[in-house]
């Protein structure tokens, strides 16, 4: 076992660090008029089936991975602010709303012969909500894939996260659909 056991032990140390990534999303929406000043509220809610992202180790083996802060708050924020950017006006009425649901933010490596595969899913479920109808609805999805060899370290789960999260927000904003829907 000799020195390639000490090596694979000190790389696996890091996978029983706890990490905690801080999400902030970067918005990709241009300035337009296409909201026209309508009236529209913002509702996020979180419907994942756990808290956790994942675990930094092969196969679930390691310390949780989380989000610090607020989910919630962070995607409604950047939600708000690209819609605002389009013309909307987000503190409006609950007849006219843009809810957006948190399915998922899954953080998983799997081992493979030479290299593991690290996985980062983010899905959200939008729907625009007028009255009692629900005149449209869709997924958007940010997926990061990698070979990878190491544990990676706090810097490269946070930009990977953050990556898959500012996607999957950006698609829901660029859904011409979507955005026709709540400016009616």
């Amino acid at each position: 076992m000799g020195v390639v056991g000490l090596a694979l032990a000190a790389a696996g140390g890091c996978a029983f660090n706890k990490q905690a990534i801080k999400l902030e999303p970067k918005l990709d929406v241009a300035e337009s008029t296409a909201g026209n000043g309508k009236l529209t509220m913002v509702n996020v809610a979180d419907e994942r089936p756990r808290a956790t992202l994942g675990t930094r180790g092969v196969s679930g083996i390691g310390e949780q991975l989380t989000v610090d802060g607020d989910l919630v708050q962070t995607v409604k924020t950047a939600v708000t602010e690209g819609l605002r950017r389009q013309g909307f006006a987000t503190d409006g009425p609950i007849e006219n709303q843009l809810r957006v649901e948190v399915r998922s933010l899954d953080y998983t490596l799997n081992s493979g012969f030479w290299a593991g595969k690290l996985n980062v899913e983010f899905l959200l479920k939008g729907i625009c909500i007028k009255n009692n109808a629900r005149p449209y609805e869709q997924m958007y999805r940010g997926e990061f894939r990698k070979n990878v060899q190491v544990v990676q370290g706090a810097d490269s789960n946070t930009l990977f996260v953050n990556q898959v999260v500012s996607d999957a927000i950006n698609a829901l904003l660029k859904d011409q659909n979507m955005i026709r829907c709540l400016a009616e």
